[in-house]
């Protein structure tokens, strides 16, 4: 996985930490063990390789040892009480609480759109969660169908397609993203 994770690396604008803020495994198995989660081996090495930082001033990604990698549950946190602050009146609302509920947050995009594993799926076979993107802002509009995007299972796949549509000036929501 590394040669794949390098040869993306050496196409892309990325502003990442210097190599000594670099995610080490025991950084990261602490981080696992303290907040109860199992990082997906594509995250780890990415964490371990690259770091966190900034793709293409768009999309920021945080790992075990960056503080706003905590701040990202906050942020979560502050969503479920919006919604419930701003409720649509609907099944959706629960839907999307019950997601965030059971999410754990890696990073957020330019336009306040935040990245997160739904911790319900995990799934041994491939030690991996469903992405999606949740809409941060604008509460009194949330339902789940306008700001929730189903991003893939591959954090590597993900951030690869995420990359590619970068470069390619693509439209990345709603139309690549299905939900």
């Amino acid at each position: 996985m590394s040669d794949s994770w390098h040869e993306l690396m050496q196409t892309l604008e990325f502003e990442g930490e210097n190599a000594s803020q670099n995610s080490n495994e025991e950084v990261i198995a602490a981080f696992e063990q303290k907040h109860q989660i199992v990082f997906p081996p594509d995250y780890r090495e990415f964490c371990k390789l690259i770091g966190s930082g900034c793709v293409g001033n768009t999309l920021d990604i945080y790992c075990p040892g960056n503080s706003q990698l905590l701040l990202g549950q906050e942020k979560r946190q502050l969503i479920v009480n919006n919604i419930r602050e701003f409720p649509c009146g609907d099944d959706l609302d629960n839907e999307k609480i019950n997601l965030l509920n059971n999410s754990f947050w890696i990073g957020i995009d330019s336009s306040g759109y935040c990245l997160v594993w739904d911790l319900e799926t995990y799934c041994e076979r491939d030690s991996s969660y469903d992405l999606y993107w949740i809409q941060e802002d604008y509460p009194e509009f949330w339902d789940l169908e306008s700001n929730v995007y189903y991003a893939g299972r591959s954090f590597f796949e993900f951030f690869r397609d995420f990359c590619d549509a970068l470069r390619t000036n693509t439209c990345l929501k709603p139309s690549y993203f299905r939900y």
